[in-house]
């Protein structure tokens, strides 16, 4: 039996399904653990609480007995029963591809955000074709896809929010020079861009990009946010932030011919540019 604990923003939660789903097209009992969300969360106020959103894209996951939770059952007794039954606990190293983790047979897999297509090997047109988004019929998202796919559409996610309570770890990677860098870059590539703007905090957004003729995405905020995903996902080409949501948004990206620009790294303090794609353009912040 293998456990994939399940934790984080619906970026997070792709990334862990997506290993989740590597496990179970290997033939292997894999399971997942969502017993983080309302009994481990960060309490600090420096991250956003956190919902399972993964059914917004039609995912259905299979859990695993709630005796085996590693979450909330505390007790000496559960603790022997996880161990036991389960097996030892297995960890992503410093939030980059950790290729022993492919290898895991039993126990828990917990502790990072497993984002890379180096973890799904075999599960990779699987999990492409389990994600339906759901709630696209709107007559505003409808409206903004149509726009999307009727020109060179750039989508560009700037990640605020809750990144700006941990600058430590989040800060000084996608500055306003790497936008800057990144457009100037796509407006090589790309004949007529039209860049469509993403971000938590749109209006602050446009505000730090400064980008004349940008088209804010507005409205996808809360339970709806995923949405941005989706019309991320709808771009030709894609300018990301160092956040896994807007990684999800370009790895959807169906055109073959896209341009996708990302940071040198995720997060402050770790060499973990191995988990953009290799044909992904890598700019300097």
């Amino acid at each position: 039996m293998i456990i994939v604990q399940f934790s984080g923003g619906l970026g997070n939660q792709l990334a862990q399904y997506g290993l989740y789903s590597e496990y179970r097209a290997r033939g292997l009992k894999a399971y997942a653990d969502l017993s983080w969300y309302g009994n481990a969360q960060p309490k600090d106020g420096k991250v956003d609480t956190r919902k399972l959103e993964l059914p917004h894209l039609g995912i259905n996951l299979e859990t695993c007995p709630e005796k085996y939770a590693y979450y909330g059952k505390e007790d000496d007794f559960h603790r022997y029963l996880r161990r036991i039954m389960v097996g030892p606990v297995h960890f992503e190293k410093d939030y980059k591809f950790t290729p022993e983790l492919l290898d895991v047979k039993r126990g828990y897999v917990m502790g990072g955000c497993f984002l890379g297509e180096q973890y799904m090997p075999f599960s990779e047109a699987l999990v492409r074709e389990s994600i339906n988004f759901r709630g696209t019929d709107s007559d505003y998202i409808k409206q903004m896809e149509e726009k999307i796919t009727s020109c060179n559409s750039v989508s560009i996610h700037m990640r605020l929010g809750d990144y700006l309570n941990n600058d430590s770890l989040y800060g000084g990677i996608c500055t306003p020079d790497y936008y800057k860098r990144a457009v100037d870059m796509i407006r090589e590539e790309v004949d007529n861009p039209t860049f469509f703007l993403f971000s938590n905090d749109v209006d602050e957004a446009a505000r730090i990009l400064g980008l004349e003729g940008a088209v804010p995405v507005e409205g996808n905020t809360g339970d709806r946010s995923y949405l941005d995903m989706y019309l991320m996902s709808k771009c030709r080409h894609n300018i990301i932030a160092n956040s896994t949501f807007s990684w999800w948004g370009a790895w959807l990206n169906g055109n073959k011919d896209k341009k996708v620009c990302c940071p040198t790294t995720l997060l402050n303090g770790y060499d973990n540019g191995s988990v953009f794609c290799k044909d992904w353009i890598r700019v300097e912040s």
